[in-house]
């Protein structure tokens, strides 16, 4: 006996089929799976699989449907073949070619069903800007000496109220080097009086208020602006700096 492996066109399922039944050069079979009828050539005998089966197991083994049956092979389960069927050497290639054509057809077919991976929606961010106003000021403070303070606005130009903004200003010394970092919420300013009187410490809490005196830095409308106020402690030589940069580093959609 001869067994070959058959594809359904349509549906790609597979059947074991005995050639020795393939009475025509063209043979007409059904695949019980989608039903599709489709042509079978008789193959050639290099080509063929060549076992040896007993009498009870060869009722099992489909044979070819005639052209005016409805019948159709039984496809093949996806597990291994019985380890007491002797395979001939001279079949190993067709089966290898068979196998490996089989599993490059099923792998196209499972990557078409795969969705394509989208790249992620990055989240709207607000559009927060210093305005023009920005000053910058030495004032003598009672408890620390001399602090510099740098006051200005920020606006808001998104389309949608926003909150918590956030200042960051640096202080450069005469080589382009960083002197000194600080930060702020917008929404807190204090007066020359308070700056000149206050603690450090106490600056520096009212300055991290982060909804801002009298809610000034929550929800902030479109073209909106809400005053800040940056006051440095402990500075260095007057003379060794050069100049200073303030940006808006975080705020938040409500």
């Amino acid at each position: 006996m001869s067994i070959m492996v058959i594809n359904c066109e349509v549906c790609g399922a597979k059947f074991r089929l005995d050639s020795d039944k393939l009475n025509k050069s063209r043979n007409k079979v059904r695949c019980t799976k989608c039903k599709h009828i489709f042509v079978v050539d008789q193959p050639d005998e290099n080509g063929l699989i060549h076992i040896e089966i007993s009498d009870e197991e060869r009722e099992f083994i489909p044979g070819t449907i005639p052209e005016e049956s409805d019948r159709g092979t039984d496809p093949v389960k996806d597990s291994r073949w019985s380890l007491k069927k002797k395979v001939l050497i001279a079949g190993v290639p067709a089966v290898l070619v068979l196998v490996f054509v089989a599993l490059f057809f099923w792998r196209g077919v499972a990557l078409e069903f795969l969705p394509a991976k989208t790249a992620p929606v990055a989240a709207p961010t607000p559009v927060v800007t210093i305005t023009d106003s920005v000053q910058a000021y030495y004032l003598e403070n009672v408890h620390s000496g001399q602090v510099l303070v740098i006051e200005g606005e920020v606006l808001n130009e998104s389309s949608r109220p926003v909150s918590f903004v956030m200042i960051e200003g640096k202080l450069f010394d005469s080589k382009d080097a960083i002197s000194q970092t600080q930060r702020c919420y917008a929404g807190n300013a204090f007066t020359r009086k308070e700056v000149t009187n206050l603690k450090a410490a106490e600056i520096q809490e009212k300055m991290m208020n982060r909804e801002g005196k009298n809610l000034k830095n929550v929800r902030i409308p479109p073209a909106g602006k809400a005053p800040f106020m940056l006051v440095f402690h402990n500075l260095p030589e007057i003379s060794t700096l050069s100049n200073y940069s303030i940006n808006v580093i975080s705020s938040k959609f409500d």
